[in-house]
């Protein structure tokens, strides 16, 4: 009997353990569906900024072109030459290379904002991706929080355990009531009639 208690309590620690190692891992994946869902949040939020990060970069394209201009413009009336020398000509130059570092520069903020304006749509889709991700996670994480089908299975199979082990004893009393029967009969057979048995 000890022994049969020791395994019922044995089992029952194994089905708590085996119970919270299935909510453990619902919520890791509850948490798994959290960071995706904050994750799907930053792309999108990202995305919505590439509008206004374009118009900036549109802007600053815009703003470095007109330095450049005008610094290509101070540039040239710098590089004047009086009485044969150009006392301002080292100015000159160095005015028109950085006239030549603000073109280039608006050139680069305009292919930016054509990257951006490339990226948007992936990124949409990047977002669209992780956020069908975090619901299937969701859902296995629900599923297997809700998920009980090992605790009916080891259940069922306890009772037909029981239901086997009765059934056993139940055979074993028949059986060994029939033998009992069988040997009183073959008994009653060999005495003579009007004996009685003596074993009754």
């Amino acid at each position: 009997m000890v022994i049969f208690q020791d395994l019922t309590e044995r089992r029952r620690l194994e089905e708590q353990l085996r119970q919270a190692d299935r909510l453990a891992a619902a919520d890791t994946l509850h948490s798994m569906g959290d960071l995706l869902d904050s994750t799907a949040d930053a792309v999108e939020a990202t995305t919505a900024s590439f509008d206004s990060v374009q118009a900036a970069l549109d802007d600053t394209a815009r703003l470095l072109t007109t330095m450049s201009g005008t610094t290509a413009e101070l540039a040239a009336a710098l590089d004047v030459t009086i009485l044969g020398q150009q006392p301002l000509g080292e100015a000159a130059e160095a005015f028109a290379e950085i006239s030549e570092e603000l073109a280039t520069f608006a050139t680069h903020a305009r292919e930016l904002a054509a990257n951006l304006d490339e990226m948007g749509p992936a990124l949409d889709e990047v977002a669209t991706d992780v956020r069908t991700i975090e619901a299937s996670v969701t859902a296995l994480a629900d599923r297997l929080e809700a998920y009980d089908g090992i605790e009916r299975l080891v259940a069922m199979l306890r009772l037909y355990a029981l239901l086997s082990a009765l059934l056993a004893v139940w055979t074993a009393v028949l059986a060994g009531g029939c033998v009992w029967a069988g040997r009183r009969l073959m008994a009653a057979d060999r005495l003579p009639a009007g004996e009685s048995n003596p074993t009754n």
